[in-house]
């Protein structure tokens, strides 16, 4: 029988149950169909330990649904940050760690693996296989905890330096006012919520005893640093210029897909504080943007020789993205253009908002209080809630992708029959020699 463990091995299983059932809050109890009922029981009373009082409930038609309810103004720090410091250990994890560390603050020259085991038997009487040794160092070594150094065949570890600041304020003789620790940890404060990996700022402080009493953020995109395992992934892949497998769960349908690509980009919206990462890939020869938190597993490959002349690539191409998007498999630039109504003496903040937000899109006067908006972009989709925002102003809008001026101008026509034009339905479809119900207007 499963029984509750408040710590995890997988980050990643935990991923989508928090993502599913407290982020987006619309799963109940019998949406979980991974594993039995008792299973999700362990995983609430998990999440729950971890999230304290910020967890809420309530009920809907399907039942009793979970969410989390925060206050970006009132919260010091992200309170999704305790599932990344929640990892499970075992005894072993537990001894070595301090037997470790012991071992070599006693010898500051180094030592090696078989001289730490030697000296484990010798001063503990405990027996550990050298390559389990081994492994431990080696992950200490990936953490910043240790530094190697060859002398000779041999390979000798050390306890990395601690920075002279942080001597100073672990025994005490640091000044608040001037020492650099306390302003490196002011600095912290800032990072933990401003910055991907928040999580390593957030640990930076609960070592050192600090909280956050500085800062507070009206947009507070708390829910981003569950996907913070995938950016590291793909950072480590841009920065290498290597490609990349991954696995991609569609948001959807839920269906999983295995992808190869070049990794290039890492976008973020302003607006939503969404991650994705713009890709090339080489069979479509194009570009594509996947969104991060639906991204489960990346797995670097082989260098790639052309990375260069991608980059130069994208950066010719994103001039032409109203958002993510790259547009069809066609990969052929849309063109848009929208003539508006704008009172020149009344209205001149609308005027800046055409030129401060068209993005890259040309304004042209062609007569009093009369403007056009043209450009030409891979996707017009993603900037009908942009155009939407002109309502009442739009005298014309035209488009080579016709399906996206319908979509607008079908809203615009609902809106009209619903405020302005009580006693006329909303028609489905006009039928042959009925006039079009813009010519009604």
């Amino acid at each position: 029988m499963q029984e509750f463990h408040e710590l995890i091995k997988n980050f990643d299983k935990i991923r989508d149950y928090m993502r599913q059932f407290y982020v987006y809050g619309f799963k109940v109890r019998s949406d979980f169909d991974a594993k039995s009922a008792r299973t999700y029981d362990n995983e609430r009373r998990r999440i729950e330990s971890w999230l304290g009082d910020y967890t809420r409930s309530g009920y809907t038609a399907k039942g009793k649904h979970l969410y989390i309810s925060v206050d970006g103004k009132t919260i010091p720090r992200n309170p999704l940050y305790a599932a990344w410091k929640s990892k499970t250990f075992t005894d072993n994890d537990l001894l070595l760690h301090f037997f470790l560390t012991d071992l070599l603050t006693e010898n500051e020259q180094g030592m090696t693996a078989g001289e730490l085991c030697d000296s484990i038997v010798v001063s503990y009487g405990c027996v550990f296989d050298s390559q389990t040794i081994r492994l431990k160092l080696k992950e200490y070594e990936s953490l910043g905890l240790l530094f190697s150094e060859k002398k000779g065949k041999a390979l000798y570890y050390r306890l990395a330096p601690d920075l002279p600041c942080e001597k100073e304020a672990a025994a005490g003789e640091a000044d608040p006012s001037h020492g650099l620790w306390e302003r490196i940890l002011t600095a912290v404060k800032f990072f933990q919520e401003a910055a991907p990996f928040g999580f390593v700022g957030s640990t930076i402080l609960d070592r050192s005893g600090a909280r956050n009493t500085l800062f507070q953020w009206k947009h507070h995109f708390i829910v981003h640093t569950l996907e913070d395992g995938i950016l590291s992934d793909a950072l480590s892949a841009i920065r290498q210029k290597r490609a990349v497998r991954l696995e991609n769960k569609s948001s959807r349908s839920g269906k999983l897909t295995v992808m190869e690509g070049i990794p290039l980009k890492i976008m973020v919206s302003t607006r939503t504080g969404r991650r994705y990462l713009c890709l090339y890939q080489e069979e479509s020869r194009r570009f594509n943007t996947l969104r991060l938190d639906c991204i489960t597993k990346v797995q670097l490959l082989q260098e790639c020789p052309f990375y260069e002349e991608l980059s130069l690539k994208l950066k010719r191409n994103l001039p032409h993205c109203w958002g993510v998007s790259f547009g069809s498999s066609r990969s052929r630039l849309e063109e848009i253009c929208m003539k508006l109504y704008i009172d020149e003496k009344k209205e001149p903040y609308i005027l800046n908002r055409l030129y401060r937000e068209g993005r890259g899109g040309e304004v042209l006067r062609i007569r009093e209080n009369e403007y056009l908006y043209s450009g030409f972009f891979f996707d017009t989709n993603e900037m009908l809630s942009w155009v939407k925002t002109f309502t009442g102003r739009v005298m014309d809008i035209q488009c080579s992708n016709q399906a996206a001026v319908s979509k607008v101008t079908g809203d615009w026509e609902r809106m009209y029959h619903m405020y302005c034009d009580t006693d006329t339905e909303i028609p489905e479809k006009n039928t042959p020699g009925e006039p079009d119900d813009r010519e009604r207007k």
